[in-house]
């Protein structure tokens, strides 16, 4: 059997081995239940537009309303206040504010509740309103004053709208969750394989570097697919939630570069096949994964990512983020982030797409000795001195 042959069949025989039509499915359906169980429970526990209640000592201070927004007051005299904390102590009333005569005010609750900050921006409005009238001062004079100046920004070149936002976090976030799914998938497969015993059979049958690259492609299929069903039910998700609650997810119309996005996807595909190349050696030199230290080493991957979100987030243009964005193996998660949101010059994209396949290539080979030293080894895992022994006899 040729290399090749040998390769895909190692990869089809991956792929095959974790996808399975009706787990697929049922998968789908429990993510999408979660993501509306989730949005469900949200709506629950947020106050909404209900009424609250509140007794307010001094009214007359701000002439408050017997409403506003979505609170309705109470008016007492100073008199009450004993009876009206003893109220709140007991949970008969929601809340009682006092306003003194100096504008300010004091709210009695048994816990700091998630709408005070509701209330005290209503409040605000109220009192800015009496400061205006004490000064003379109307709305539409103060409206001009305040008003920002007027300046129009006209784009030569533009980038990182709403759309592209968007989908650079998207993008990473789907990516990362790849990760996370083919990642475990590798150390599934090597270490049970390994425990197994199967190792020897299968690399006296095919060579080792066959196998990995089968491994490497297989479980990266394994990955996009994951991905794509979390794509799917991700809109399933916008469409129901709009039918049961009327309420939309605001999406972007449309991508101002489709190119570049794609670009972005083909980076971001780029690096599953180096992580997982990465990770696949490291899963070989692994005996036991549950008492193995070695196992922390899956946290690099989703540590390369952290500089991708730091850069959407703040600024992409950095020199640091565009030193991250060349070199890999963080150029598969930072590269993307800066095609989406900023003008990346050609050069740049173009280095960090040669030095990306060229480590690829390398991890490939060295996970490929790895691979077939490691998988052999029982009883003990080998010193990081044999792991770099073995990487130099690969040259």
């Amino acid at each position: 059997m040729s290399t090749w042959r040998a390769m895909l069949e190692v990869a089809l025989w991956e792929f095959r081995r974790y996808i399975k039509p009706k787990q697929q499915v049922a998968g789908a359906v429990i993510t999408l239940a979660l993501m509306l169980a989730g949005a469900g429970l949200v709506r629950l526990g947020r106050d909404g537009d209900a009424t609250i209640v509140l007794g307010v000592i001094g009214a007359d201070a701000l002439d408050v309303p017997a409403e506003l927004d979505r609170f309705r007051f109470e008016r007492y005299d100073a008199t009450a206040l004993d009876r009206l904390r003893r109220e709140v102590e007991q949970r008969e009333r929601d809340a009682v504010l006092i306003v003194r005569d100096d504008g300010a005010g004091e709210l009695i609750v048994r816990q700091t509740p998630a709408w005070s900050a509701d209330l005290a921006r209503a409040l605000t409005a109220l009192a800015m309103r009496r400061r205006l009238d004490a000064s003379g001062l109307d709305l539409e004079r103060l409206a001009a004053i305040q008003a920002p100046f007027d300046l129009a920004v006209h784009e030569t070149a533009p980038r990182a709208g709403r759309s592209e936002w968007f989908a650079a976090v998207v993008a990473l976030f789907l990516s990362l969750a790849g990760l996370f799914t083919g990642l475990g998938y590798i150390f599934i497969s090597v270490t049970g394989e390994k425990r197994n015993r199967l190792s020897e059979q299968v690399i006296s049958a095919i060579s080792p570097q066959a196998w990995i690259d089968g491994k490497i492609i297989g479980l990266s299929g394994v990955s996009l697919v994951s991905v794509l069903n979390l794509i799917v039910s991700g809109l399933v998700f916008v469409v129901l939630r709009r039918a049961l609650w009327d309420s939309s997810v605001p999406l972007p119309s449309r991508v101002e570069r489709p190119d570049l996005l794609l670009a972005a996807l083909v980076f971001i595909f780029l690096g599953f096949l180096f992580w997982f190349a990465f990770m696949t050696a490291v899963a070989a030199i692994i005996d036991d994964p549950h008492n193995s230290n070695r196992s922390q080493l899956m946290m690099l991957p989703i540590a390369a990512m952290v500089p991708a979100f730091v850069a959407v987030m703040t600024d992409p243009a950095a020199t640091w983020v565009r030193v991250l964005a060349i070199l890999p193996p963080t150029s598969a998660s930072v590269l993307p982030a800066r095609l989406l949101v900023t003008d990346v010059p050609w050069w740049e994209g173009a280095l960090a797409a040669v030095l990306l396949v060229a480590a690829i290539a390398l991890v490939r080979r060295f996970a490929g000795r790895v691979f077939r030293l490691g998988m052999l080894m029982y009883g003990k895992e080998p010193s990081w001195a044999e792991v770099r022994r073995w990487l130099r006899e690969a040259r």
